[in-house]
């Protein structure tokens, strides 16, 4: 992905749709932040498995994924397992809405694997951060968008 556009392409898609994805499915409004997420994080991940050698994380505070799930569910009371499922299938979306709109620019197919949900904040090895995208929701809760690139040559 890195090698197709520019990083700052790249940073302009992953804003676009990070925003709005989050607007339009759980009605939550992100600004840009200089802040780290504080507190108790998780984080929903995946890898491109076609097309590009890259991965995309989102970390959040707990409390904005919780309120995420309440949204997208449409009830104040969600479990644990709740607010798993739906930050995956939430993150599912957002990455198919970067992969089609990345595929309008480059012509590449962009496949993915289903994201994984951590508690805390997760990196993955031999990876290194390309781009963080640091937002504020209208809740004062702190989460970052973080697209790795291997830190491993691949043979092509």
């Amino acid at each position: 992905m890195n090698n197709a556009v520019s990083r700052e392409y790249l940073a302009e898609v992953f804003d676009h749709v990070v925003r709005d994805i989050t607007r339009r499915e759980a009605g939550i409004e992100l600004q840009s932040s200089d802040s780290q997420p504080k507190g108790e994080t998780c984080t929903v991940y995946t890898a491109f498995n076609k097309g590009y050698h890259t991965s995309l994380s989102l970390c959040a505070e707990s409390s904005m994924f919780v309120r995420l799930t309440q949204r997208m569910m449409g009830r104040e009371e969600v479990t644990a397992e709740d607010v798993e499922i739906f930050a995956k299938e939430f993150f599912n979306v957002l990455c198919g809405h970067i992969a089609t709109q990345l595929y309008q620019t480059t012509r590449v197919p962009a496949r993915f694997d289903p994201p994984l949900f951590y508690n805390g904040r997760y990196a993955p090895e031999n990876n290194m951060e390309h781009i963080v995208l640091t937002y504020s929701s209208d809740k004062n809760e702190i989460a970052q968008l973080i697209h790795h690139i291997s830190s491993v040559k691949h043979a092509e």
